[in-house]
């Protein structure tokens, strides 16, 4: 099931469900009625890919009418309009404001995932800024430990298997450059981030390798066996096995 699709029918269920409760004393329906001709057309532009058109109606729609359905499905398409327009950081503040207002809405698992993925949409790779990396997989762990059995929950933890490949091998990279440059503290220091935080990133089998050497070069050769012991037994075909092997301090 698309991306797509699953927030179309979240958004058809956020309306059909508050529509059809007790209306705020306040809201007649004659308010009803025009909060949903301002809905429509935004609905539209969104749909033909006008996201900028879209938000300008959503968030008159959201003045004009604060409360009820419509202004909360509002906020969700506003959030959504943003990630789709590539605008990152205001779908990030969109779905954390829907999140603030409406903590216990039954949807409110589609706003954090909404908020997960604008934060991985904003990962340019393992060589930029780890933090939309980080915001990202937190954001989406939250979906798939809180909301389970959500329909995000897939899709959340797909995205965070690719999030701590990426964070594994900024940090590799991070400690290989403090290995060439004799810091050997730095390095091991990394290499422990990649072994234990990231330890389902496909950097853990090398950052295991310049780890058990840093701890050569530092003269912990009891750290050092128990940690290519540790290699050989995550994997026993590794190609740094030899080189461990011959004790080289190179």
């Amino acid at each position: 099931m698309s991306k797509r699709i699953l927030i179309t029918l979240c958004c058809t269920t956020l309306i059909a469900g508050c529509a059809g409760g007790p209306n705020k004393p306040e809201a007649s329906a004659g308010r009803h009625e025009s909060a949903e001709m301002l809905f429509q057309p935004a609905q539209r532009a969104m749909e033909r890919g006008d996201y900028s058109a879209a938000i300008k109606l959503y968030e008159t729609l959201e003045t004009r009418y604060p409360y009820g359905p419509y202004a909360e499905q509002a906020q969700l398409d506003t959030a959504y309009s943003y990630y789709r327009r590539g605008d990152s950081e205001a779908a990030v503040a969109a779905a954390e404001r829907f999140i603030k207002l409406h903590p216990a809405n039954p949807h409110v698992d589609y706003a954090w995932y909404l908020k997960g993925i604008a934060y991985y949409q904003a990962v340019q790779g393992a060589e930029w800024n780890p933090k939309p990396a980080e915001e990202a997989l937190a954001t989406l762990n939250t979906v798939a430990t809180r909301w389970p059995n959500s329909a995000y929950a897939t899709d959340a933890r797909l995205r965070m298997a690719k999030i701590i490949h990426i964070l594994g091998k900024r940090n590799l990279e991070i400690c290989k450059f403090y290995y060439m440059r004799h810091a050997y503290v730095a390095a091991a220091n990394r290499c422990s981030t990649v072994i234990t935080r990231y330890q389902l990133s496909s950097a853990r089998e090398e950052a295991l390798y310049y780890l058990a050497r840093s701890y050569r070069h530092l003269n912990l050769q009891k750290l050092a066996r128990t940690t290519t012991a540790i290699l050989a037994y995550n994997y026993p075909k590794s190609k740094y096995l030899s080189d461990l092997g011959s004790g080289a301090k190179s």
